[in-house]
């Protein structure tokens, strides 16, 4: 993978949460269908502190349901919460599909920057890591 400056991520697509204090970034490309994401989310990002979350909807084609799934987050009053509860606990996302999700344009800027497999994380320093990685690589990241 290629490393991207942060500043170029269509973050105005994303939706963010901010943990602790926030005072570091990073970005997330995922699938809500996908195991790796769920495990990434769910049992390595929850251990990461003062922390901004950038979260980009990546849904692929080879987990049915994705793009219903991503539509359907897309569509929530708080897109973040929904994405939370479906990762988490299953918790389906309670709206309808939004047909306007932005799907078209974050696989262009996913293809643009390579990214080719979720979970992908990006980091303020421009460095991609791809994979369920473990909250301790996450934390060494963000203090570089």
């Amino acid at each position: 993978m290629a490393d991207v400056r942060f500043g170029e991520l269509p973050l105005d697509l994303a939706f963010t949460d901010v943990r602790g204090d926030g005072s570091r970034r990073l970005a997330l490309f995922g699938d809500p269908r996908d195991p790796n994401t769920r495990a990434l989310v769910r049992d390595e990002l929850s251990r990461v502190g003062d922390v901004t979350v950038h979260t980009l909807l990546l849904p692929l084609e080879i987990y049915p349901g994705s793009d219903d799934t991503a539509r359907r987050i897309w569509a929530a009053p708080d897109r973040a919460a929904a994405w939370y509860a479906w990762m988490t606990d299953e918790t389906p996302p309670p709206d309808d599909p939004d047909p306007h999700t932005p799907l078209a344009r974050l696989r262009l800027a996913a293809e643009e920057l390579q990214v080719i497999s979720t979970p992908t994380l990006v980091f303020e320093s421009g460095e991609m890591m791809a994979g369920a990685t473990p909250a301790r690589e996450i934390e060494a990241m963000l203090s570089a």
